[in-house]
């Protein structure tokens, strides 16, 4: 089967898996017709042989937040390994390969282990497409996007910060205004502008859109006892942004290489601001009027 996002087609391909994800929530926009005749510009294989030893330079580790389950990035020269390890013995194990510039993952689960559930299945395809999509100029941003005057604005900021209640806040008092996408659109650079995509992966927040849109503004939230909002400087917009990026990614010099080069393309023709507010429609009138303002 064939995904379209971020204009990218992403080919998925053996074992149950590939099939499964048509069934999971937010990917049938994704979905492109069987009969529809297109040349992939990558690849996802599943059912693949697991390969045994652990060799390489861990680069990240981490717990995933949905299930008992620890998550590992290593290194092995030009390949990168990613496993998803699980708490208990009764669950999956997944391995996911990929070789620099080959535009395949490969992803294997341990001979005896359950079909991966959609939990682990969908966040597979996340880091599948975190890996193939830098290596294509497109990066997934923790963000929430919304589009008014036909462009997108991201709202960016550390879990808890407010990102989904300054939408609502545009949603309720901004005419015109739509949510694109509620935790993690795509961001890439066509034709030297800054695109926003939706994606299949959207948090809490049921919002799948196969749309684009040209990126207006990036919009740092922090909580403040009053509103006030000022445009950042080069390097200041840059620590707005980078930190929204993969995590995995910073990691590694040839992965990060790839998220700077993509970040200061974005930097060049589009303005960062930091917003500190109270979650009220005041903040979101300022918000609004002076990113639209430029």
């Amino acid at each position: 089967m064939l995904l379209s996002i971020a204009n990218k087609k992403v080919a998925l391909s053996g074992g149950p898996e590939a099939e499964k994800v048509r069934t999971i929530d937010g990917f049938a926009p994704f979905v492109l017709p069987d009969d529809e005749a297109c040349q992939p510009d990558c690849h996802v294989l599943f059912g693949q042989r697991w390969e045994e030893g652990n060799v390489g330079e861990e680069l990240y580790a981490f717990p995933f937040e949905d299930a008992d389950i620890r998550c590992r990035f290593v290194r092995d020269r030009e390949q990168y390994l990613f496993y998803m390890l699980p708490g208990g013995d009764d669950a999956s194990t997944l391995q996911m390969r990929y070789c620099c510039g080959s535009g395949r993952v490969l992803c294997a689960t341990r001979s005896g282990a359950p079909t991966l559930d959609e939990t682990m299945l969908r966040y597979a395809i996340w880091f599948a497409f975190v890996l193939l999509g830098i290596e294509m100029g497109v990066t997934l941003v923790h963000s929430s996007a919304i589009v008014n005057h036909g462009h997108a604005v991201l709202f960016l900021g550390e879990s808890g910060t407010g990102k989904s209640t300054h939408t609502r806040l545009w949603l309720n008092h901004i005419g015109g205004s739509r949510l694109l996408n509620d935790d993690c659109p795509a961001l890439a650079i066509e034709d030297g502008q800054a695109i926003v995509y939706g994606t299949p992966w959207s948090g809490k927040t049921p919002c799948y859109h196969n749309r684009r849109f040209p990126l207006k503004a990036l919009v740092r939230l922090s909580q403040a006892p009053e509103n006030r909002i000022s445009r950042l400087g080069t390097i200041a917009a840059f620590a707005a942004l980078q930190p929204s990026c993969p995590p995995a990614l910073a990691y590694d010099n040839d992965l990060s290489g790839k998220v700077i080069r993509l970040i200061s393309d974005t930097l060049t023709t589009t303005p960062v601001y930091h917003l500190a507010c109270l979650p009220d429609r005041e903040a979101a009138m300022l918000s609004h009027n002076t990113v639209f303002a430029q």
